[in-house]
């Protein structure tokens, strides 16, 4: 089958908006947002508004500013979600080099008995020497000026240029001896359960570094384990899907946060935004009717 569509100008999607009965009161500001944002990202934020006939036709008096609404919200739960995933990476950085330099030395990531992938630790190690290859930040410049006689730097600089992404996958590379217990521990979890939380998160971080739609989204790539023992369980109605929605997301971030940090207010904005957007369906990101009374989060 051959793509068979043609380009539409901005004039002629505003044509096509109100052809599907979309309520344009002011037009010029709708043109501005095509122009700006583009009608197919925009048409990530429609579906949910149309009615299901075949023809894409909106519901009754839905206006193009409900649908600006929806953009302007996921803009705000990506920023969100985007600051609190970046304290849990600061804080798995920080524990892979402080509990692993401490028992093996500042070069622990180039002994190869501490991996059980060997594949992760040659990714790992091949990612370094290329970054210290030829070095752009300023610390490992400098390191490199001043230690001429070493051809990699220690751990707590080398684990500095390592994404989220390649932090999750070193973790889960590492065999289950005692610092990584001890990491998992600090972060009240189970290794196994840790790990695929963490490589979980690095596609949620990826969704909201690179702009894209998150708030009725279902992420299902590296699905997370949902722990079932008592002791880790989460509270209240667990929905089926828990590990693809922003529900599940918001569970797991506020897990980790509250094991480093207790007083941080991840929940607290993230509650405070649904309530400053009160047309929002919270179904859509997984919500359970029951969210606000018996949250999964509950301590």
């Amino acid at each position: 089958m051959k793509y068979t569509k043609k380009p539409f100008t901005v004039d002629q999607h505003i044509e096509l908006l109100r052809a599907r009965k979309l309520i344009i009161d002011d037009e010029e500001r709708a043109k501005k947002y095509l122009a700006n944002i583009g009608y197919f990202r925009l048409s990530g934020y429609m579906y949910h508004l149309q009615s299901v006939d075949g023809e894409h036709n909106f519901k009754e008096g839905i206006k193009f500013g409900d649908i600006i609404l929806h953009y302007q919200f996921d803009k705000k739960l990506r920023s969100l979600f985007l600051e609190y995933l970046e304290r849990i990476e600061i804080a798995l950085r920080a524990r892979l080099t402080d509990r692993y330099s401490n028992s093996h030395g500042f070069y622990w990531y180039t002994d190869k008995s501490l991996f059980e992938d060997q594949g992760i630790y040659n990714s790992i190690n091949q990612e370094i020497r290329d970054h210290f290859s030829d070095p752009q930040e300023r610390f490992l410049k400098a390191f490199k000026n001043k230690y001429t006689s070493e051809s990699l730097p220690p751990s707590n600089m080398a684990l500095e240029i390592l994404t989220l992404g390649k932090l999750s996958r070193l973790y889960r590379g590492l065999k289950n001896q005692s610092e990584k217990v001890q990491i998992a521990d600090d972060f009240q979890l189970p290794s196994t359960i840790l790990s695929s939380w963490l490589v979980y998160l690095t596609n949620v971080r990826n969704i909201c570094a690179h702009h894209s739609r998150l708030w009725n989204k279902k992420v299902t790539a590296d699905r997370p384990t949902i722990p079932t023992r008592r002791k880790y369980q989460f509270k209240g109605e667990i929905p089926t899907d828990f590990n693809t929605t922003v529900y599940g997301i918001a569970a797991m971030i506020d897990r980790l946060l509250t094991a480093t940090n207790p007083s941080n207010h991840f929940i607290n904005k993230l509650v405070k935004l649904i309530d400053d957007n009160p047309t929002i369906n919270t179904l859509s990101m997984g919500f359970p009717s029951n969210w606000r009374t018996e949250p999964a989060w509950a301590k």
